[in-house]
């Protein structure tokens, strides 16, 4: 049984590793954080935002998880967070979205954090998967009803994308923001 644990553990690696970049450079390269939150547009039915801010470790965490946890800010600074960058817009009847764009070390960490910040809302009652089409690659996850809820991560490089949306605020305006944050990072802004 140990045996077969460690086989299995050693596959899981090798995979990661086949899904990365080769050289250096390849899959992307990094952005400001900063700067990529700031290029973005209010969402559709939004009004401007202030400028995105420059976030430490324990502001990045808590608005990935929702909540502030010291453990989880300690996985973080192991995981070697370098960036990050958060900017929220506020509506009337509740409407919120915040992106929290960040940079790692790699593409993997990027994409592993940012898509496990998404999937957290999957532990809720109600909750399902949500992918948009328009955003190949990206994971998302929502709750409909009176208070609707989605979020939705995705990597370019080394950086990784993640939008938080509450209240009245469309589909299509989360999945809108999500592509022309991806393409702003890979086109290097």
């Amino acid at each position: 049984m140990r045996l077969l644990a460690l086989i299995i553990s050693l596959l899981t690696v090798a995979t990661l590793a086949a899904c990365g970049p080769v050289r250096p450079g390849e899959g992307g390269s990094p952005v400001s954080p900063v700067a990529l939150a700031n290029v973005l547009p209010a969402p559709a039915g939004l009004p401007s935002a202030p400028p995105a801010v420059a976030a430490d470790v324990a502001e990045v965490q808590k608005e990935l998880a929702g909540r502030a946890d010291a453990e989880g800010v300690r996985r973080l600074e192991a995981a070697d967070l370098r960036e990050g960058a958060i900017r929220r817009w506020a509506g009337p009847d509740g409407a919120r979205v915040t992106v929290v764009v960040t940079r790692w070390s790699s593409r993997i960490l990027a994409t592993n954090v940012s898509a496990a910040a998404a999937e957290q809302l999957l532990a809720e009652p109600g909750a399902r998967a949500w992918t948009p089409s328009a955003v190949p690659g990206s994971r998302g996850a929502r709750i409909d009803g009176p208070r609707p809820r989605l979020t939705l991560s995705r990597s370019v490089g080394p950086n990784g994308i993640f939008f938080r949306a509450e209240g009245p605020v469309t589909d299509a305006a989360v999945s809108r923001l999500m592509e022309l944050a991806v393409t702003a990072a890979e086109g290097g802004l």
